[in-house]
């Protein structure tokens, strides 16, 4: 009795042992085994831009047993978290087509080496699961806030679900990696570059924590391209506006000085420079006939003063000939 009690125990600690070394176990439940590949498989998921699906890189595949039991060694996966997909195939191509609508055949979620998954027997084909890693947790938490858009088609209102979506990102998500995928969420539906265009202060700083977090630059290298083109963009629009904000500007400056000449000119014309009290008397004498040494004998001045008052006379005047003097009296 002893003895089978010694074994049953061994037998036990042989399981937890072996089990205890599973990053991801459980049960598929499959209706129609025949139509279905008797194998699971794991691939390693990208976000990827502008499209609702993820790109996938295959890590491992393993056979399920007679009771669909399954399970993936936590050596497959590496110490930072990722997100990871489950999936079992359909036998052929004609099958894929048919079942394809009707059965979700897959499963993601978010693992790191340190954290376990376990899928729990149920009616579909990858039931519940159970994990420890707090950001699958929260992961699911944004997948029921997430599942009341899911329905909806005319009375989608995709400003309602951007600001909802944003703000439930912004302020009830504490993981970043988790956060990342909600951005994701509104990239599919094509709000992502318009909101980033407009609020591209707060798109930037979340790229800086991403940066400065632990998560592998592989995860987030979507976003950074994304913004990088973004960003160009903003800064070659304000770079156009800068120009014709120069060019008008440097217009506006020519026509300014443009009409500050012609004022000058304008006021020139309109205000000539007045004659001196000499002046006037050198016009005066010379309108009535007189000489220019005849001037200068009335006026007891040289013929050379005579000369130079005439000269200014004619400036002041804007003329240049005694004929023009007598015309402008």
């Amino acid at each position: 009795m002893r003895t089978k009690n010694y074994i049953l125990i061994i037998l036990l600690f042989f399981y937890a042992t072996i089990h205890s070394q599973d990053g991801v176990s459980g049960y598929v439940h499959i209706e129609d085994p025949e139509k279905w590949e008797q194998k699971v498989y794991l691939s390693q998921i990208q976000l990827e831009e502008n499209t609702n699906t993820y790109n996938t890189t295959a890590i491992a595949s393993t056979l399920l047993t007679e009771d669909g039991f399954f399970a993936f060694n936590k050596n497959l996966f590496t110490s930072k978290d990722h997100i990871y997909k489950v999936q079992l195939n359909p036998i052929s191509g004609e099958e894929k087509n048919k079942i394809s609508n009707k059965i979700k055949n897959f499963q993601l979620f978010i693992l790191s080496k340190k954290d376990t998954v376990h899928f729990t027997k149920g009616e579909r084909m990858f039931g519940e699961y159970t994990t420890n890693n707090t950001a699958d947790l929260e992961w699911q938490k944004l997948k029921k806030f997430e599942a009341k858009y899911e329905n909806l088609t005319d009375d989608f209102d995709p400003k309602q679900y951007l600001i909802e979506t944003k703000g439930y990102v912004k302020d009830s998500l504490q993981i970043l990696l988790v956060k990342l995928i909600g951005i994701k969420k509104l990239d599919d539906q094509n709000l992502l570059e318009k909101d980033a265009k407009a609020n591209p202060e707060y798109y930037l700083s979340f790229l800086e924590e991403l940066k400065s977090s632990e998560l592998d630059p592989s995860t987030y290298a979507y976003l950074e391209n994304k913004l990088n083109f973004i960003t160009q963009e903003i800064v070659n629009h304000k770079y156009k506006v800068s120009l014709w904000v120069n060019g008008a500007a440097s217009l506006v400056i020519i026509l300014l000085i443009g009409f500050i000449l012609k004022s000058r000119r304008t006021i020139k014309v309109l205000a000539p420079i007045p004659l001196s009290k000499q002046e006037k008397a050198v016009k005066n004498l010379i309108i009535s006939g007189k000489s220019n040494k005849e001037i200068a004998n009335e006026l007891f001045i040289s013929l050379s003063t005579v000369k130079t008052h005439i000269t200014n006379i004619y400036s002041k005047l804007n003329i240049s000939s005694r004929q023009d003097l007598l015309l402008k009296k």
